[in-house]
């Protein structure tokens, strides 16, 4: 069971914390050979920007996670770019080596005030786990003296009801035996008599006198003459017996034997838990780790808030560009602008709108000179979340040169948008790259110039994450 009021990564040692996150920020960098390598020097520049503004704002986390970005882009991803070795770059190179130190040296006191947080917090996951722990004994134990409790009421109820039980068998077979009596009393009032079995009576000499022998009795009633002699002797013969009394029949049955009884005693045995020894304090077996955490499931709140940055645009924004681009417009040419922003609680939000030497086609525009825009931009500390554009006379939407376009601004920020205007129609349109697909298929393709995109899925879509705000307004600088 594990303890919910606790971020799951506070069970981690604090050091496979920090390993994990220096993990997770080296694999989300990887570059697209087909960007030019200048690109990748300039997201740099801004990597390390955001990194100071968290540092800044005490998101350690976030902090460190950009510098192990930078680290990983300039010293193992860059190297691998067909454009590192380039004359053209070598100033952009002696520029990297020189911060690579410094970034060390800030990821390492990061990393060091990190491990101090963390060890913190494990601490306190291990206090919150004992006492979760001595809790859940606790909860045990109570379960157990309530089952014990349950079980003596059950024992103690089953005594009840066999005593009652008892009570009436014996009340019935006093019943039983009171009809009985009754019956028996009543049979000996008339009893049955059986007569003895006929038998041959013995024949004694007679006490009488011989004399002469009478002649019998004519009439009918000498058979039931019986002497003397006879009655004595049918009253002294053993084979003679006196007549036998039995109760009526409907007696002469045998009760059935009753269930034998069982005398249950009151003293037990009962379920019983041993108090002789008190239980231990719950200890936290550091032998086992907690089960491991994915680098993504650890730094997951992190990864969220990072995925739901807002960029937040100023709802004057479109109709001052176009002002500024009013001339263009109107000779049919289009115009491009560099999205500048602020990076503040984790949201971006648009304060400047820069427009860069450029040369411009009725379908297309090119930027010039950028060491001007990113000058200018290092002043002020911006960092650049997409760009804005004019379709003089087509609908707001991305071509396949816009879509080859803005790849590259949002794979050096997932955040980067494509704010199209297009006055003819008196509509505008903010746009991003669908992610995965619109962005894995355009990054892809090799193809230049105007050509064909399959439509479905789409490659593109309208942002879900900009917010537009009536109370802000942002500055168009013009550097043609």
């Amino acid at each position: 069971m594990e303890n919910s009021d606790l971020p799951k990564a506070w069970s981690i040692d604090p050091r496979e914390r920090i390993k994990a996150l220096s993990e997770l920020a080296s694999g989300s960098v990887s570059i697209n050979h087909g960007i030019p390598i200048k690109r990748y020097y300039r997201s740099g520049v801004e990597l390390e920007r955001m990194a100071k503004v968290y540092e800044d704002e005490k998101n350690l986390e976030k902090g460190f996670f950009l510098y192990m970005k930078y680290t990983t882009l300039f010293v193992e991803c860059l190297p691998k770019h067909p454009e590192y070795k380039s004359p053209q770059t070598s100033n952009e190179r002696k520029i990297v080596r020189g911060k690579l130190k410094t970034i060390f040296d800030r990821a390492e006191i990061i990393k060091n005030n990190l491990t101090i947080i963390y060890a913190g917090q494990h601490k306190k996951w291990i206090v919150e786990e004992q006492i979760r722990q001595a809790e859940a004994e606790q909860k045990r134990l109570q379960k157990e003296a309530q089952l014990e409790k349950e079980a003596v009421a059950a024992k103690r109820a089953e005594m009840v009801r066999r005593e009652t039980e008892l009570a009436l068998e014996l009340e019935q077979i006093e019943k039983q035996l009171e009809e009985t009596r009754t019956i028996a009393v009543k049979a000996s009032e008339k009893p049955i008599v059986i007569p003895p079995p006929m038998q041959r009576q013995p024949t004694y000499p007679s006490l009488q006198t011989a004399e002469p022998s009478r002649p019998a009795p004519s009439n009918n009633n000498s058979a039931s003459i019986i002497s003397f002699n006879e009655a004595y002797n049918n009253a002294i013969s053993p084979a003679a017996s006196a007549p036998l009394i039995l109760p009526p029949l409907e007696l002469q049955h045998t009760l059935p034997p009753s269930a034998p009884i069982q005398i249950i005693s009151d003293t037990g045995p009962f379920p019983s838990v041993d108090r002789s020894t008190k239980p231990a304090v719950p200890q936290i077996d550091r032998s086992t780790k907690p089960a491991a955490l994915a680098a993504s499931d650890m730094f997951a709140d992190m990864m969220k808030e990072d995925s739901q940055r807002e960029v937040i645009v100023p709802t004057s924004l479109p109709d001052k560009f176009l002002s500024v681009c009013l001339d263009n417009t109107q000779k049919n040419i289009e115009t491009c602008g560099i999205l500048a922003a602020k990076l503040t609680a984790n949201n971006f939000t648009i304060t400047h709108v820069i427009l860069p030497k450029q040369h411009g086609t009725p379908d297309s525009c090119q930027t010039l000179a950028e060491e001007e825009l990113f000058e200018y931009q290092d002043k002020l500390d911006l960092i650049t979340v997409g760009w804005i554009h004019t379709h003089p006379t087509q609908s707001a939407f991305l071509s396949s040169v816009d879509l080859h376009t803005h790849c590259s601004y949002q794979l050096m920020l997932k955040e980067a948008i494509a704010i199209v205007c297009a006055p003819k129609h008196n509509s505008t349109g903010i746009f991003s790259l669908t992610d995965p697909h619109g962005m894995e298929s355009v990054s892809r393709c090799t193809k230049s110039g105007f050509h064909p995109h399959p439509t479905i899925p789409a490659l593109f879509e309208d942002c879900k994450h900009v917010r537009m705000d009536n109370s802000l307004t942002a500055q168009v600088i013009d550097l043609r």
